[in-house]
């Protein structure tokens, strides 16, 4: 009787840890839906520290993955639980803008091609880390991208966006944001940016920071760049 008492509690305790869990990752940060008016342009965006508290989501995380554990796991699920808690809080700002117009861009292509693409092509996407490859936990990391796009001479403008996902040192998806890539309006080369700041506290250890292009809902190019997080 006791052992099935046990076990149900846990079950309840999980069920109620991780329900409440993904409600604060529901109310903002990276990844999470927009509230409704928010803005959803090129511009910035960000979470609310009113919507999501990472003191609160962390102790959530880590009860939840103390709950998977059993004798000295309980420790382990912990802190994994409260890792995952303080990701599902981490605000971001969102930013793109042109900085090479459509002549010059047309011009290289011609050089380097002969002729203009008929349909939209993305000739080039690069991502960069900065302020570089290596983090401390709660320190600001920015995630700079350079998209070259040429308009088809039979194709209308398409429609852009860019998702940001960072993975932990053993490969899980931690966070995901994705956003309009608004500026992208045509042919020319343009600059996006991911800024936010890491959760304090995290494990350190080498991360993975995934940037993906997508065109008219479908996924054209991505970029993995690593990330070591330091204490």
């Amino acid at each position: 009787m006791q052992a099935r008492k046990f076990r149900g509690t846990r079950l309840a305790a999980m069920a109620i840890a991780v329900t409440l869990l993904g409600g604060c990752a529901d109310m903002g940060g990276l990844g999470a839906p927009r509230p409704a008016g928010a803005n959803t342009g090129a511009g910035t965006g960000s979470a609310s520290a009113q919507e999501c508290n990472p003191v609160v989501t962390g102790a959530i995380g880590a009860i939840a993955g103390s709950l998977f554990g059993k004798g000295k796991g309980h420790l382990a699920g912990a802190a994994i639980g409260a890792g995952v808690g303080a990701f599902a809080c981490m605000a971001y700002n969102y930013h793109s803008r042109r900085i090479r117009d459509a002549q010059a861009v047309e011009a290289q292509y011609r050089h380097e091609h002969g002729t203009l693409p008929t349909g939209n092509t993305i000739e080039s996407y690069q991502s960069v880390l900065l302020p570089g490859g290596t983090v401390q936990g709660g320190g600001k990391v920015e995630m700079q991208s350079r998209v070259t796009l040429l308009r088809g001479a039979h194709d209308v403008s398409p429609q852009m966006k860019e998702q940001l996902t960072l993975y932990s040192p053993d490969g899980k998806q931690l966070a995901t944001a994705t956003k309009d890539v608004a500026a992208i309006n045509g042919t020319g080369e343009y600059e996006t940016s991911f800024d936010f700041s890491l959760p304090k506290g995290i494990q350190e250890g080498r991360y993975k920071m995934s940037s993906t292009l997508y065109m008219a809902g479908q996924k054209v190019r991505t970029n993995d760049v690593p990330m070591l997080v330091v204490g």
